[in-house]
């Protein structure tokens, strides 16, 4: 009974413990084992191609932490910060540029090769297709350059936790491609556009149904629409199909996979009314904010009469994508919200 009680009070004292973080120290990146071998980058922002770099393992946090891993990238191997002064005017920019991993709570991370040539084209101050020309007539290399990575971690919305590995790893044989940063685009599929195919035969359609970052590279998309009155859209509808319906699709790739859809639900024909949860209506300036995921399930509003609606969708954090349905004409620029991550920042259009 004796032993009983003891293993039952360690279970006790074990149970309640809670994990306490700390600062990371150290963190590595892997040596690619291709590192020597031909890298080809890309001009084309649709080449989906990437190559790979592999942490070891999860920096010591104190526990098992939801993080986010992303790679640096230098043509120096140097890895310093950009110097601001005090107007917060660059007085000497980076000498790295980051790369995004298109999953980001993985440590092996998958890099695009597009990315790769927008960084190193900017680290090259190539911005144009004149600077591209000026780089190539000074006999600026475009094959068997070496490039330099380190590694990133960080708990989102914990400033004090990211890190960059203490060391550096090379591919030594990368071609550089003429590439230079677009913003990037999402499409709004749905009554506002008779739920076209979203597909690549359409594209040219698709034009007037973007949302468009307003900062290149924020993750933040944005668009005004004018949404159809549900009676001219779903007439004899009842319950939640009776609402002017709409999701988002990250690429124009048909109605198949839903992990390029941004919607309500991972549940096709699933529609969530949200009619009642703006914070003032349908009038001007009225807002809501929700969560999303990766699926086929559309928001639905029920409109008496056809309404301009300002939306924005934010994608920094790719696993738990969050939308903005504002009603009015907004001007929408990138903030920060208290924790520092990039969130939508609603204003009135100057007249």
């Amino acid at each position: 009974m004796a032993g009983v009680a003891m293993a039952a009070a360690v279970s006790s004292c074990v149970d309640t413990e809670k994990p306490v973080y700390t600062e990371p120290t150290t963190f590595t990146v892997n040596r690619p084992p291709l590192q020597d071998q031909y890298l080809a980058t890309t001009g084309d922002i649709d080449d989906k191609t990437t190559f790979n770099l592999t942490c070891s393992g999860q920096p010591d946090y104190g526990f098992a932490a939801q993080a986010n891993y992303n790679a640096q990238v230098s043509l120096t191997g140097e890895f310093k910060d950009e110097v601001r002064d005090e107007n917060d005017n660059v007085v000497t920019p980076a000498t790295y540029s980051t790369l995004s991993n298109q999953d980001q709570t993985s440590s092996s991370m998958s890099l695009r090769t597009y990315d790769l040539a927008v960084a190193m084209c900017s680290l090259l101050g190539i911005e144009d297709e004149d600077s591209w020309k000026d780089y190539l007539a000074a006999g600026g290399a475009t094959t068997g350059i070496t490039v330099y990575f380190r590694g990133t971690c960080e708990i989102p919305g914990v400033p004090s936790s990211f890190i960059a590995s203490s060391n550096t790893v090379t591919y030594t044989d990368v071609t550089l491609s003429y590439a230079v940063p677009t913003a990037g685009i999402i499409y709004i599929c749905g009554d506002v556009n008779g739920f076209t195919e979203p597909s690549a035969a359409n594209a040219e359609f698709y034009r007037d149904y973007q949302l468009v970052e307003p900062e290149i590279g924020s993750k933040i998309y944005a668009g005004v629409f004018t949404m159809p009155d549900t009676e001219s859209v779903h007439p004899g509808a009842e319950g939640v199909d009776y609402t002017t319906q709409f999701r988002f699709f990250t690429e124009l790739s048909g109605w198949g996979d839903g992990s390029k859809m941004i919607g309500s639900n991972e549940a096709d024909f699933y529609v969530e009314d949200v009619t009642n949860s703006f914070t003032d209506g349908s009038a001007n300036g009225s807002m809501f904010t929700g969560n999303a995921t990766y699926g086929k399930g559309n928001w639905g509003i029920l409109l008496e009469e056809p309404a301009v609606m300002t939306i924005a969708v934010s994608i920094v954090d790719k696993n738990k994508p969050k939308v903005w349905f504002r009603f009015g004409n907004w001007n929408v620029t990138v903030g920060k919200d208290a924790s520092g991550i990039n969130e939508p920042v609603f204003s009135e259009p100057a007249e």
